[in-house]
Formats: C-alpha cells, structure tokens, sequence
C-alpha cells in the first residue's frame, strides 16, 4: 500500500535567520547551492482567514530531496509563526509531496481525517497544508507540479548534482541548465 501523498520531495524547515541557517546546511551537510528568494509577500488563507505574509525561502537539493527553508518576516497569523512558537529555531515544520492531481490528494488525506489548514491565495500553483488531529505538529505540504515550479526544482536539483562548493548561496531562481 502506497501513502494517501504519495513520495515525499522536500523537507520543509522554519528559521528565525534565513542566511544563518543556509550557511549551517553548506558547513555541516555540504548541501548547496541555495536559491533564496527575498521578502516575498504572500496571500495566504490560515484556519478559513485571509493572512498576507512576508517570507524569505530557501530551496537547494540533497540528491532527490530538496531542502527548503522558510523565514517569515512579519507577525501575521501563519502556520509558519506558530510553528516557531513551539520551537525557536531553525526545526523541520514540514514535508512536501508535489502533485499532479493536488485536489485527489486532498480528497484523499481528507478521507483518513487530515484538514486543510493553511494554502496559498495566488499564484504560482497551488500548495496546502494539511495536519491531522491525531497528531497537529506533523505538516504535510500538498503542492501542485506547475510548470513554473516544476522548471525550478528540475533546475535546483540539477545544479546540485555538480555542485563544486562555490557560490553556496544565490539570489534569485536558477536559469534551466541547458
């Protein structure tokens, strides 16, 4: 029997120091190159209420894994905020399937008694959170396979797999590698 989500493809981390935490995976893991993008402002729905969030976000690949890292900027209401109340640094806050049909794995989850909790209000694609009540601290992140996205973490991933240890941190989304 196959998991309700399907395979996991990121790991999702909560950080209180975006470039603090960045520099600790490329020290202590040797992962990297990390592609941050800076003070996004995000629509966002939490617990049925509009929120807009400002996030900075950190994506690089360990193989097929991808690492993300997310640091909120502001004080509105937000997963990511409660998230870091329960713990202060940087911690794992989720882990992320991609999905080509995300509304049949919501259906799905929902059947096993999982909750949509929290979700993107604007594009690119479509992502949400879903927690179950048997155990609210695990997030599991369902994230749509838009083609925007999909070019990215292709391009992530790829880089990676070379990766000489230069530049270990770069603003911005990759360009495709030829």
């Amino acid at each position: 029997m196959s998991s309700v989500f399907g395979p996991i493809r990121q790991i999702g981390f909560m950080s209180r120091d975006i470039d603090r935490s960045m520099r600790h995976f490329v020290d202590t893991w040797g992962v990297g190159p990390w592609y941050v993008l800076r003070n996004l402002p995000i629509p966002m729905r939490y617990k049925g209420e509009q929120t807009d969030l400002v996030v900075s976000i950190a994506m690089a690949n360990c193989g097929d894994l991808q690492l993300e890292i997310v640091m909120q900027h502001n004080d509105a209401p937000s997963l990511y905020r409660d998230s870091l109340a329960r713990t202060p640094d940087l911690h794992v806050q989720h882990v992320a399937v991609w999905a080509e049909d995300p509304a049949a794995v919501e259906a799905g989850a929902r059947e096993k008694g999982w909750r949509s909790v929290f979700e993107t209000l604007a594009p690119p694609g479509r992502s949400v959170f879903m927690i179950h009540p048997d155990a609210p601290e695990v997030c599991i992140e369902v994230s749509d396979c838009d083609p925007f996205k999909d070019t990215a973490r292709d391009a992530i991933k790829q880089i990676a797999s070379t990766w000489d240890g230069t530049e270990p941190v770069r603003d911005g989304l990759p360009n495709a590698p030829e």
